[in-house]
């Protein structure tokens, strides 16, 4: 039989009264924090069902990122939360995909929380690893963060990292698991958009000496004739042909051959600016793009690009130097064509008398007085 206890002796009306406020105010904490969870519930389901759709999406790897970071981060109420991409060949992760409004930078690779990951390829806890601790340039964490490296064997694309929790609590390590398990699902589906991407990139990339190739650069030389017709933006084309490369390949090899085209095609590429294309043409030839430059400012690059592969041999396998020079025409809209193709034409034209005439030279077509740089 339950007993009831009797009412204290010495609760007056006043400390009845604060008692039920207490209690009042805990049951408004509580149904707050019901509906935090039912909302916080609701959100996640639709975080989901975005996921769900962004797998169902194959290629769109920006909405696919997006959606695993989102549902990541509403799973353990993360504050801040980014995907890292690892850029190829310079050891840095670069931030794709970002929740939060803390700004957020490059890490080199082994940097802070997400870096150690990375080089470790394995998932990083703070605090739990002696060395990975979140760096200064990752969003900030207080009290805990955690790193996951999506990869594909062991060949990594990036790491997602999440950075403490809104309730202040750091992340279990029950958290940890069921984010990993998470991302193992998506993994494969987020390999596949990197895959499509390399795919596409290679679609329009030389297979020798990594430069765009010739269906990249007409695509580049139709916006641009499109962007000088409808804003009058000026543009020119450079042509550049190796000099002498039969000879290279008759004495060293075609091998020989094909190092030269890959160092010339170095050394153009770290010339110019980063707006400005350069692809391998064809063959022995190269063409570049340079948005917003004038004939006079072409004539200068290209002068400044034949010293510049003129001034050094190129030292073959067997350590063999190899003097090189090379033959150039230029030509500027809108003087020498109003379409992509007149100024190729123009530039051709330009070049190949620049070859006639002793090679290692740049040209341009006649201006209105009949005359010819070179």
């Amino acid at each position: 039989m339950a007993t009831v206890e009797p009412i204290p002796s010495d609760l007056t009306l006043e400390r009845l009264w604060a008692r039920l406020q207490e209690v009042e105010a805990a049951i408004r904490a509580l149904d707050l924090r019901v509906k935090e969870l039912e909302q916080s519930g609701s959100e996640f389901r639709k975080a989901l069902n975005r996921l769900g759709d962004a797998l169902a999406s194959t290629h769109d790897r920006p909405a696919m990122l997006s959606a695993v970071l989102e549902t990541c981060a509403l799973y353990v109420r993360a504050s801040a939360a980014v995907f890292y991409g690892l850029v190829a060949g310079v050891n840095r992760l670069r931030p794709l995909t970002t929740t939060g409004t803390s700004p957020v930078v490059e890490l080199q690779l082994g940097e802070g929380l997400a870096g150690r990951a990375a080089a470790a390829g394995a998932v990083a806890v703070w605090p739990g690893h002696a060395d990975a601790v979140p760096s200064p340039i990752e969003p900030p964490a207080q009290v805990s963060g955690v790193a996951i490296p999506i990869r594909a064997g062991n060949h990594l694309f990036g790491v997602l990292a999440l950075y403490d929790r809104l309730d202040g609590r750091p992340f279990s390590q029950e958290d940890v698991d069921a984010l990993a398990t998470l991302v193992r699902q998506v993994e494969p589906a987020i390999q596949n958009t990197f895959l499509f991407e390399e795919a596409a990139r290679l679609s329009i990339t030389d297979g020798l000496t990594s430069l765009w190739n010739r269906r990249h650069f007409d695509l580049r030389l139709a916006a641009e004739q499109q962007r000088g017709l409808r804003f009058g933006d000026p543009f020119s084309v450079l042509l550049v042909d190796l000099d002498d490369l039969k000879t290279v390949n008759d004495n060293h090899g075609h091998h020989a051959g094909d190092a030269l085209l890959i160092e010339l095609a170095h050394r153009l590429a770290g010339g110019v600016r980063d707006v400005d294309l350069v692809a391998r043409y064809g063959g022995d030839e190269f063409a570049l793009i340079l948005p917003n430059t004038g004939l006079e400012g072409a004539l200068r690059l290209a002068r400044k690009l034949m010293s510049a592969i003129r001034g050094e041999p190129f030292v073959l396998k067997d350590g063999e130097p190899v003097p090189v020079t090379v033959s150039m025409g230029v030509a500027a809209y809108p003087e020498h064509g109003q379409t992509g193709r007149a100024l190729v034409a123009a530039a051709d034209k330009a070049m190949y008398r620049a070859k006639a005439e002793g090679k290692d030279r740049v040209g341009h077509p006649p201006t209105e007085d009949g005359t010819v740089e070179a």
